[in-house]
């Protein structure tokens, strides 16, 4: 399975090596391919718009990055990072993130603080991984002092208006049903 999906996005891959090889920018017709415009603008200054100019100024450095390297290797280190991307996609994703918030917004919501572990042992699976999103997404604090193998979050009150319960956001991240119709008014917030 894992040699039909690369070989699926070879000439994906195929694009994005002549790119950083060649600094040539892909084309689609008379426009700039609309997946490599979200990539470029990520590698442009804070406050630089997108142009011509800054575009190929990108593309131009992108080789840099590989610096001594031959064409080959580079296609070994972008195939190595589209295997790692692969292996790291979970199809329950959003089933799991909901799992979590669920939990953190019952079981959990009489505790002042509690840790990835306390979730976790509710569950029966590691939930790092989600908890980081909510504390980026701004739902989560961390407490000050705890370590990255053992994140203490805290609950915050909510914040004005402007506020959304955890299970509100989730389900408007994700398009999922609200269960039910008065959301919490719980929110949790993130300094991750």
């Amino acid at each position: 399975m894992l040699l039909e999906l690369c070989q699926a996005f070879h000439g994906y891959l195929m694009k994005y090596l002549v790119m950083i090889c060649r600094g040539h920018v892909p084309m689609n017709g008379n426009r700039v391919n609309e997946d490599v415009e979200p990539f470029l603008k990520c590698l442009l200054p804070p406050g630089t718009k997108l142009n011509h100019q800054s575009r190929m100024a990108v593309v131009r450095q992108l080789h840099l990055a590989f610096k001594g390297m031959r064409v080959d290797e580079v296609y070994a280190v972008l195939m190595a990072h589209l295997i790692a991307a692969i292996n790291r996609y979970d199809p329950q994703y959003t089933d799991k993130v909901k799992l979590v918030v669920e939990t953190i917004n019952h079981e959990l919501s009489q505790q002042q603080q509690f840790s990835v572990a306390d979730v976790g042992s509710h569950l029966g699976i590691d939930c790092s991984r989600y908890i980081r999103l909510l504390c980026r997404k701004g739902y989560l604090a961390t407490v000050a002092g705890s370590g990255r193998e053992a994140i203490m979050c805290t609950p915050r009150p909510p914040a004005g208006n402007a506020s959304k319960s955890l299970t509100a956001a989730c389900e408007s991240w994700y398009s999922l049903p609200s269960r039910s119709s008065a959301p919490s008014n719980r929110r949790l917030s993130c300094r991750c």
